[in-house]
């Protein structure tokens, strides 16, 4: 586990290093079939015999694709490159579009349908997915932001042999976003800032809060 970690660390740390193609690797589309439409992946699969150890990288917040792109003007194949550094180092991958991005938008219809824990069941059924294969000795998951707190959730549910988080929440969601907020909205939009954050806290609607966002960004209070 230590030694993954440290690979993963410098793999985030040298990127340009690994941004050459991974002749010694096989990418293939992995499809997870759910009961609203696939979500989409590609596994990364060094070429070796013997069975190998594989990461689930899981995505963070926002219209983040599989390789760590998004359309409001992110760019960085960050996950893409993570990727290939892990199979340089004979560790295989699986990095997907979640729900509603890229090539898994079908399988998130309407936005007020979609639930946090939604997400951490697609996790675990990735994981129940690649327990089948036995390519693979191990599993790891590994959380980036939002990510980070969905693959904590979907260890608790089926096991891995580890976890790694990146940029995860070390604090109680309300509170990060009251310390955001603080210093850019004025007393009064703050202080119904906070009166919102508490309702949602303690999993009450709230008129002026999105309707499709609540379901989503309440369970995310309770668990953190």
């Amino acid at each position: 586990m230590k030694t993954l970690l440290l690979l993963v660390i410098l793999t985030l740390t040298y990127t340009g290093s690994f941004a050459q193609s991974t002749a010694n690797a096989s990418e293939s589309e992995m499809i997870l079939k759910t009961s609203t439409g696939n979500i989409v992946g590609t596994l990364t699969v060094p070429q070796q015999e013997k069975p190998m150890p594989i990461v689930i990288i899981i995505p963070g917040s926002g219209p983040t694709d599989r390789n760590g792109n998004s359309p409001i003007g992110l760019h960085t194949d960050v996950y893409k490159m993570l990727a290939e550094g892990l199979a340089q180092n004979k560790i295989a991958s699986l990095r997907y579009d979640k729900r509603g991005i890229g090539e898994s938008k079908a399988a998130m219809p309407n936005e007020s349908d979609i639930r946090f824990d939604t997400y951490v069941q697609d996790v675990v059924d990735w994981i129940a997915e690649l327990k089948s294969d036995k390519r693979f000795s191990k599993i790891y998951l590994l959380g980036h932001s939002e990510g980070s707190l969905i693959g904590m959730l979907a260890a608790e549910k089926n096991k891995v042999a580890g976890y790694i988080s990146i940029s995860g929440p070390g604090r109680p969601m309300d509170e990060i976003l009251r310390e955001q907020l603080s210093n850019k909205l004025p007393p009064q939009l703050l202080s119904e800032s906070d009166n919102i954050l508490d309702s949602l806290k303690v999993g009450k609607t709230v008129g002026k809060f999105r309707i499709p966002c609540i379901p989503f960004f309440a369970p995310q209070f309770s668990h953190t």
